[in-house]
């Protein structure tokens, strides 16, 4: 049986999946979405999934919902509002009050990030992993950042990879440049951690021996052919004798059927703009009479349509694909990607199955840790303690 762990801020579950597949067992997940809790559930069935904001629930009142188990590792990704230019305006109006003691502590909306280190501080566990921006690190001077490793080493935890902090996806198998910040941290002492080896690389790195990047054609050519009027959400696979490495491990414990297959509609003119872009162009590169077809605040919205390339892997996929599904365009198709394209992207296999609302589900989508990524640091950090 695997060592237990916790997930806060579960989202639909790519942190949870990847540290499950590494020998992890989740007993406890929180998030205040019910599509992902829906979604956890599911996905998670052994697991207490509880759908609640993380402030109305005390550590000892999780302990007691999940039952009297050791937890050996907390896991999550709390958000942080004040990363956002809103947020930073915040901090500088604070500041300007001649406030020389303010720290990321004081912004009541970083409650979230609060709670999180309460946990850890209730529970104890052996080891934490936490997620989040690249900015997380740089911000206000790096200023967020050596809060946040004074606190941890408060509570009587250091930081193992403090020098390798930032991970993108695409250099472990996933067909996404993502790059996230991972900070994993223990309370063993003389623990020794290694970051684990980096094996695809771009095709540009000629002195490169190892796998290329897994590219968007990699993980989701062999989908079945859909139109955005398509509502059918199961549907058998479209046959395929040629099946690459990445397209029988999404398909690996499925029955021949895929769900979430679905997206979002797409209108006429759209369509028409669509038909003139070639992969890897955006808005701005079509000449002025196409863009006047769908026309845009071109100082802001100067990439609003993006095009994706089947021979690399794809930009990364954000929260709100839903409602920008204009910068995932089909490679090759008049339409934006699929939910279950996506989820491909973000290394979910295809029995992992995403319920709410078409919006909901491209979220839980947008909002995960890839699995693959999740999948490495967890076996890396089982590696480092055995």
């Amino acid at each position: 049986m695997g060592k237990n762990f916790i997930d806060l801020f579960c989202g639909a579950g790519g942190l949870s999946l990847g540290f499950e597949r590494a020998g992890y067992r989740c007993v406890g997940a929180i998030d205040v979405s019910k599509a992902c809790i829906d979604t956890h559930k599911l996905n998670f069935p052994d697991c207490v999934s509880i759908n609640s904001d993380i402030s109305k629930i005390k550590p000892n009142k999780f302990k007691e919902k999940i039952g009297n188990k050791k937890i050996h590792l907390i896991i999550g990704g709390p958000p942080c509002p004040t990363f956002s230019t809103i947020g930073h305006a915040k901090i500088k109006s604070v500041k300007s009050k001649k406030n020389s003691n303010f720290t990321l502590f004081d912004d009541d909306r970083n409650f979230l990030f609060k709670n999180y280190f309460n946990y850890i501080e209730y529970f104890q566990p052996d080891h934490f992993v936490m997620e989040n921006v690249p900015n997380f690190m740089t911000k206000y001077n790096g200023s967020i950042f050596t809060q946040t490793k004074n606190m941890i080493e408060k509570l009587g935890y250091k930081i193992l990879n403090e020098n390798n902090l930032i991970f993108n996806a695409a250099d472990y198998g996933v067909p996404q440049t993502r790059k996230r910040m991972i900070l994993i941290g223990t309370k063993i002492k003389k623990f020794k951690y290694n970051i684990p080896e980096i094996k695809y690389f771009s095709e540009d790195n000629l002195f490169s021996k190892n796998q290329k990047y897994v590219t968007v054609k990699d993980a989701i050519s062999d989908l079945p052919k859909i139109t955005d009027n398509w509502r059918i959400d199961e549907c058998e696979y479209s046959k395929s004798n040629n099946l690459n490495n990445y397209q029988k491990k999404m398909r690996a414990k499925t029955n021949g059927t895929v769900k979430n297959n679905i997206c979002r509609m797409t209108n006429a003119r759209a369509k028409k703009v669509f038909k003139h872009m070639k992969q890897g162009s955006k808005y701005m590169d079509l000449p002025k009479k196409i863009r006047n077809i769908l026309p845009f605040r071109e100082d802001i919205f100067h990439d609003r349509l993006k095009r994706l390339v089947n021979n690399k892997p794809s930009w990364t996929v954000i929260a709100h694909i839903g409602m920008d599904g204009y910068m995932y365009i089909h490679p090759t198709e008049t339409r934006t990607l699929s939910v279950r394209e996506a989820a491909r992207l973000q290394s979910f296999p295809d029995d992992f199955v995403f319920l709410g609302t078409q919006m909901e589900t491209y979220h839980q989508v947008g909002n995960a840790v890839p699995v693959i990524l999740a999948e490495t640091i967890a076996k890396s950090l089982i590696k480092n303690s055995s």
